[in-house]
């Protein structure tokens, strides 16, 4: 008993500082009302245009703005009261949920305007993830920083579990404009209780253009070797993992053919990964070897690929996406956790933002993995991503004494 206490107390550990726990419940219903959007607008948009091409290219479309956008991200966390910006974001996202659940019920709803909404989305969420991650350094002592970090991931693939099933229950049960209007108000609750932490300012320095300070950050970041050394890692797994995640429903319906409810249990799979990712990784500490740990993440997911591709079966998909959701919270909860860690305060904002276009690259991934799919299977092209996976983690541990020495 006094061992499972203790475990619990290592994990949430942060949750005791009582403005990262109404930041924390902030994230988890800010999370909560953008996985809902995002599941019940691809089902919206393919009942009203019945087009898997226009349904994929209304999901994409956070993407170009999550990465360009993210540029004037970093520099406006480093720039302004970071409590400010983060409310601004999520009533902006509770504003178009209702939007569009008045569209719907006045019937003068396009999928146009869906795509409009993701674009905006993935700005907002551009400007907000810098400044929160900034914030989360402010409020909890050095020591609890990692913890924070993996707690912050963990809130949001507990959302990943959660708000996928019930966005499909509301969307049958009470309409589609109707799960607009309770998303809206689940957003509006993630505006309350960030508004209980006190502002949240950023070191004062001399302020020059954005794109100046923006380019200040990428001088920052060439001369900081352990910082762009995890950005690099960071980009290449992202771009032989996140892709696949977001083609799970070709894969499925081609390899397992599968049902969407069970294309729902796949990609549940992928947040049950991720909640065991994060528990494990509030629990280390610094001397723990963390870097070796971030290297294994990538292994795990490699694995996770070649067993996927490997074995047609679907229980296979199932422990294989548990893998990949484990292995993808390594790189991202504690990729961050290190770069935070070792980034000088008034430079936060920005890494967090050039780390975060991680995300707006995997058109360049999943193009060429569609294609392939497309020409030689579902099956190989997940193979050989595996395959490539673990030859860089391989070449990484042994040449990178960078990453493999983080403690």
């Amino acid at each position: 008993m006094n061992i499972i206490l203790e475990f619990l107390s290592h994990t949430f550990e942060s949750l005791r500082f009582k403005n990262f726990r109404m930041l924390w419940f902030g994230v988890v219903f800010g999370m909560a009302g953008i996985q809902m959007q995002m599941v019940i607008r691809g089902i919206y948009v393919y009942d009203i245009t019945d087009s898997a091409f226009l349904t994929g290219f209304v999901g994409m479309g956070f993407a170009p703005s999550l990465f360009f956008v993210s540029i004037y991200g970093g520099v406006i966390s480093d720039r302004l009261e970071r409590r400010f910006i983060i409310q601004i974001a999520q009533t902006t996202n509770a504003v178009l949920a209702a939007s569009i659940g008045f569209l719907i019920l006045f019937e003068l709803i396009f999928w146009w305007h869906l795509l409009i909404v993701s674009v905006i989305q993935g700005a907002m969420f551009s400007i907000m993830m810098p400044a929160r991650q900034a914030a989360i350094s402010t409020i909890v002592d050095q020591k609890s920083l990692p913890n924070a970090y993996a707690l912050n991931a963990m809130a949001m693939s507990l959302m990943g579990l959660l708000s996928p099933a019930l966005a499909g229950f509301l969307y049958e049960w009470i309409n589609p404009y109707g799960v607009y209007f309770v998303t809206s108000l689940v957003l509006m609750s993630a505006v309350f209780f960030t508004s209980q932490v006190p502002k949240m300012y950023p070191k004062q320095i001399e302020h020059k253009k954005v794109l100046r300070e923006f380019y200040e950050g990428l001088t920052y970041l060439a001369s900081n070797k352990v910082i762009y050394t995890i950005l690099i890692y960071s980009i290449v797994v992202a771009l032989l993992t996140m892709p696949f995640r977001m083609l799970i429903q070709v894969f499925a319906k081609d390899v397992y053919g599968s049902l969407p409810s069970e294309v729902g249990m796949l990609m549940t799979s992928v947040a049950i990964g991720g909640i065991i990712g994060s528990i494990l990784i509030a629990n280390l500490r610094k001397g723990n070897h963390r870097g070796f740990f971030l290297i294994i993440g990538a292994v795990v997911s490699g694995l996770a690929l070649i067993l996927v591709s490997y074995i047609p079966y679907f229980i296979a998909g199932v422990f294989g996406l548990i893998g990949i959701g484990l292995g993808e919270q390594a790189r991202w909860a504690l990729g961050q956790s290190l770069v935070m860690e070792n980034s000088k305060e008034e430079y936060r904002g920005r890494m967090m933002s050039i780390l975060m276009m991680t995300f707006g690259l995997m058109p360049l991934g999943m193009l060429p993995l569609g294609l392939a799919m497309g020409t030689l299977g579902a099956q190989v092209p997940v193979f050989i991503s595996g395959v490539f996976l673990l030859i860089f983690s391989l070449f990484i541990f042994i040449f990178s004494g960078t990453i493999r020495r983080i403690s």
